[in-house]
């Protein structure tokens, strides 16, 4: 139990800087004089795309991660 606890941790930490970066780009992206680019299917910029999918990417491995208890308790 506690290995899968360190890795949600692990998980945890992971999904919050993709969050972070994710955050510091799209803002620095916003104040920017620069007119838009591209709009992604997720509403945000081409140049965010790279860290918006970091972190969606760490988001499934987080949700993986809490179904691999539930399955264990199953």
């Amino acid at each position: 139990m506690d290995n899968l606890d360190m890795k949600r941790a692990r998980l945890r930490f992971e999904l919050q800087t993709a969050h972070g970066a994710w955050l510091q780009i799209a803002e620095a992206r916003a104040k920017s004089t620069r007119p838009p680019t591209v709009v992604e299917l997720s509403g945000s910029p081409k140049e965010t795309q790279t860290e918006w999918l970091e972190y969606l990417a760490a988001k499934e491995r987080l949700v993986l991660a809490y179904a691999e208890r539930s399955a264990q308790l199953s």
